[in-house]
Protein backbone atom coordinates (compact mmCIF):
# COMPACT_ATOMS: atom_id res chain seq x y z
CA UNK A 1 0.00 0.00 0.00
CA UNK A 2 1.21 3.48 -0.84
CA UNK A 3 0.46 6.42 1.40
CA UNK A 4 0.43 9.72 -0.47
CA UNK A 5 1.22 12.93 1.37
CA UNK A 6 0.78 16.61 0.61
CA UNK A 7 2.46 19.35 2.66
CA UNK A 8 2.24 23.13 2.62
CA UNK A 9 4.90 25.67 3.58
CA UNK A 10 5.10 29.40 3.08
CA UNK A 11 8.11 31.30 1.81
CA UNK A 12 9.43 34.35 3.59
CA UNK A 13 9.01 37.46 1.48
CA UNK A 14 11.42 37.81 -1.44
CA UNK A 15 13.21 34.51 -0.76
CA UNK A 16 11.85 32.32 -3.60
CA UNK A 17 15.02 32.32 -5.74
CA UNK A 18 17.28 31.60 -2.77
CA UNK A 19 14.99 28.79 -1.63
CA UNK A 20 15.06 27.19 -5.06
CA UNK A 21 18.86 27.48 -5.14
CA UNK A 22 19.28 25.85 -1.74
CA UNK A 23 16.96 22.99 -2.75
CA UNK A 24 19.25 22.27 -5.71
CA UNK A 25 22.44 22.69 -3.68
CA UNK A 26 21.26 20.36 -0.91
CA UNK A 27 19.45 17.87 -3.15
CA UNK A 28 21.64 14.90 -2.18
CA UNK A 29 21.31 15.67 1.52
CA UNK A 30 17.56 16.15 1.25
CA UNK A 31 17.10 12.92 -0.69
CA UNK A 32 18.91 11.01 2.06
CA UNK A 33 16.80 12.64 4.75
CA UNK A 34 13.57 11.96 2.88
CA UNK A 35 14.62 8.34 2.37
CA UNK A 36 15.32 8.02 6.10
CA UNK A 37 11.71 9.06 6.73
CA UNK A 38 10.54 6.52 4.15
CA UNK A 39 9.57 9.23 1.65
CA UNK A 40 9.97 8.61 -2.06
CA UNK A 41 8.88 10.18 -5.35
CA UNK A 42 9.13 13.61 -3.71
CA UNK A 43 8.20 16.72 -5.69
CA UNK A 44 8.49 20.30 -4.42
CA UNK A 45 6.58 23.12 -6.14
CA UNK A 46 7.11 26.82 -5.47
CA UNK A 47 4.87 29.71 -6.42
CA UNK A 48 5.67 32.61 -4.13
CA UNK A 49 4.70 32.61 -1.35
CA UNK A 50 3.44 29.02 -1.64
CA UNK A 51 5.56 25.87 -1.30
CA UNK A 52 3.71 22.60 -1.84
CA UNK A 53 5.22 19.14 -1.58
CA UNK A 54 4.05 15.73 -2.76
CA UNK A 55 5.59 12.50 -1.47
CA UNK A 56 4.85 8.79 -1.26
CA UNK A 57 5.47 6.29 1.50
CA UNK A 58 5.49 2.60 0.65
CA UNK A 59 4.21 0.30 3.37
CA UNK A 60 1.55 0.35 6.03
CA UNK A 61 3.21 2.69 8.54
CA UNK A 62 1.94 6.25 8.64
CA UNK A 63 4.34 9.18 8.67
CA UNK A 64 3.90 11.74 11.43
CA UNK A 65 6.22 14.51 12.45
CA UNK A 66 8.07 15.02 9.16
CA UNK A 67 9.31 18.55 8.64
CA UNK A 68 11.93 20.49 6.75
CA UNK A 69 15.40 20.62 8.35
CA UNK A 70 15.54 23.28 11.06
CA UNK A 71 18.01 25.32 8.98
CA UNK A 72 15.20 26.01 6.50
CA UNK A 73 13.61 28.41 8.97
CA UNK A 74 15.69 31.06 7.19
CA UNK A 75 13.49 30.59 4.14
CA UNK A 76 10.13 29.39 5.46
CA UNK A 77 7.57 30.86 7.82
CA UNK A 78 7.14 29.20 11.22
CA UNK A 79 3.86 27.64 12.34
CA UNK A 80 3.39 27.41 16.13
CA UNK A 81 2.84 23.97 17.60
CA UNK A 82 0.15 23.03 20.06
CA UNK A 83 1.57 22.43 23.58
CA UNK A 84 0.88 18.68 23.36
CA UNK A 85 2.95 18.45 20.15
CA UNK A 86 6.14 20.03 21.47
CA UNK A 87 7.58 16.95 23.16
CA UNK A 88 7.88 15.07 19.86
CA UNK A 89 8.92 17.96 17.65
CA UNK A 90 12.72 17.96 17.69
CA UNK A 91 12.75 20.30 20.68
CA UNK A 92 11.27 23.27 18.80
CA UNK A 93 8.03 25.13 19.33
CA UNK A 94 7.22 25.49 15.65
CA UNK A 95 7.13 23.60 12.39
CA UNK A 96 7.82 24.65 8.82
CA UNK A 97 5.42 22.35 6.95
CA UNK A 98 1.76 21.58 7.54
CA UNK A 99 0.04 18.42 6.27
CA UNK A 100 -2.79 19.02 3.83
CA UNK A 101 -6.09 17.14 4.00
CA UNK A 102 -6.90 14.75 1.16
CA UNK A 103 -10.19 16.01 -0.30
CA UNK A 104 -10.05 14.06 -3.56
CA UNK A 105 -8.10 11.20 -5.15
CA UNK A 106 -9.01 9.48 -8.39
CA UNK A 107 -7.07 6.30 -7.66
CA UNK A 108 -5.93 4.37 -4.60
CA UNK A 109 -2.48 2.88 -5.25
CA UNK A 110 -1.93 -0.61 -3.93
CA UNK A 111 1.76 -1.29 -4.59
CA UNK A 112 5.07 0.44 -5.30
CA UNK A 113 4.58 0.22 -9.06
CA UNK A 114 1.49 2.44 -8.90
CA UNK A 115 0.77 1.49 -12.50
CA UNK A 116 2.89 4.27 -14.02
CA UNK A 117 6.45 3.60 -12.90
CA UNK A 118 7.10 2.30 -16.41
CA UNK A 119 7.09 5.97 -17.44
CA UNK A 120 10.22 7.30 -15.67
CA UNK A 121 10.02 10.59 -17.54
CA UNK A 122 6.48 11.30 -16.40
CA UNK A 123 5.66 15.00 -16.13
CA UNK A 124 4.78 15.98 -12.57
CA UNK A 125 2.28 18.81 -12.33
CA UNK A 126 1.23 20.82 -9.29
CA UNK A 127 -1.49 23.47 -9.26
CA UNK A 128 -2.92 25.79 -6.64
CA UNK A 129 -6.34 27.37 -6.27
CA UNK A 130 -8.30 29.26 -3.62
CA UNK A 131 -11.80 28.40 -2.51
CA UNK A 132 -14.39 30.96 -1.58
CA UNK A 133 -14.83 30.29 2.16
CA UNK A 134 -18.61 29.95 1.93
CA UNK A 135 -18.21 27.34 -0.86
CA UNK A 136 -15.68 25.06 0.86
CA UNK A 137 -18.21 22.53 2.18
CA UNK A 138 -19.94 22.34 -1.21
CA UNK A 139 -16.59 21.74 -2.94
CA UNK A 140 -15.69 18.91 -0.57
CA UNK A 141 -19.16 17.38 -0.90
CA UNK A 142 -19.05 17.33 -4.72
CA UNK A 143 -15.53 15.92 -4.80
CA UNK A 144 -16.28 13.12 -2.36
CA UNK A 145 -19.35 12.28 -4.44
CA UNK A 146 -17.29 12.18 -7.65
CA UNK A 147 -14.50 10.21 -5.98
CA UNK A 148 -16.80 7.46 -4.74
CA UNK A 149 -19.29 7.36 -7.62
CA UNK A 150 -16.63 7.19 -10.36
CA UNK A 151 -13.36 5.86 -8.92
CA UNK A 152 -10.33 5.40 -11.19
CA UNK A 153 -12.01 7.32 -13.96
CA UNK A 154 -9.34 9.57 -15.50
CA UNK A 155 -5.91 9.66 -13.80
CA UNK A 156 -4.94 7.44 -10.89
CA UNK A 157 -2.21 9.86 -9.81
CA UNK A 158 -4.60 12.81 -9.41
CA UNK A 159 -4.97 14.08 -5.85
CA UNK A 160 -6.22 17.30 -4.24
CA UNK A 161 -5.27 18.48 -0.78
CA UNK A 162 -6.60 21.42 1.21
CA UNK A 163 -5.37 23.65 3.98
CA UNK A 164 -8.21 25.94 4.88
CA UNK A 165 -9.34 27.47 1.60
CA UNK A 166 -6.06 26.82 -0.23
CA UNK A 167 -6.09 23.85 -2.61
CA UNK A 168 -3.09 22.04 -4.06
CA UNK A 169 -3.56 19.41 -6.74
CA UNK A 170 -0.95 16.95 -7.99
CA UNK A 171 -0.96 14.62 -10.98
CA UNK A 172 1.34 13.05 -13.51
CA UNK A 173 1.24 12.81 -17.29
CA UNK A 174 0.76 10.71 -19.27
CA UNK A 175 -2.36 9.82 -17.32
CA UNK A 176 -3.49 6.26 -16.69
CA UNK A 177 -6.07 4.32 -14.74
CA UNK A 178 -5.86 1.01 -12.93
CA UNK A 179 -7.05 -2.01 -14.95
CA UNK A 180 -8.76 -3.21 -11.76
CA UNK A 181 -11.19 -0.53 -10.67
CA UNK A 182 -11.99 -0.30 -7.00
CA UNK A 183 -15.59 -0.30 -5.82
CA UNK A 184 -16.59 3.16 -4.66
CA UNK A 185 -18.52 3.71 -1.44
CA UNK A 186 -21.46 5.26 -3.29
CA UNK A 187 -23.74 3.53 -5.79
CA UNK A 188 -25.57 6.73 -6.71
CA UNK A 189 -24.93 8.69 -9.92
CA UNK A 190 -25.48 12.28 -8.86
CA UNK A 191 -22.17 13.78 -10.06
CA UNK A 192 -23.21 16.60 -12.44
CA UNK A 193 -22.35 16.22 -16.11
CA UNK A 194 -21.49 19.93 -16.38
CA UNK A 195 -18.73 19.52 -13.82
CA UNK A 196 -16.59 22.54 -14.72
CA UNK A 197 -19.61 24.82 -14.88
CA UNK A 198 -20.66 23.70 -11.39
CA UNK A 199 -17.14 24.07 -9.99
CA UNK A 200 -16.39 27.55 -11.34
CA UNK A 201 -18.36 29.50 -8.66
CA UNK A 202 -16.43 27.71 -5.89
CA UNK A 203 -13.15 29.51 -6.59
CA UNK A 204 -11.72 32.88 -5.79
CA UNK A 205 -10.21 34.33 -8.94
CA UNK A 206 -6.58 35.40 -8.87
CA UNK A 207 -6.00 39.13 -9.20
CA UNK A 208 -2.82 38.25 -11.05
CA UNK A 209 -1.83 34.91 -12.54
CA UNK A 210 0.47 33.24 -9.93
Amino acid sequence: MIQRLLYYSQLRKGIKRKFQEIIKEEETKLLKEWAAWGLSHVSVFTCEPYVCMYAEVVGGSRISGWDWPMSFDRYLEKWPLEPQQVSSSRGTFYRLALPMIDVFHDGVPSDSDFGRRSAPNAERIGSIARLRPEMASSYIYYHYQKQEESPDSFNQTYMIGSLGTLLFSYHELPSGVSPIKRQGLLTTKYTPDNWHEVMYPHFEQWEEAP
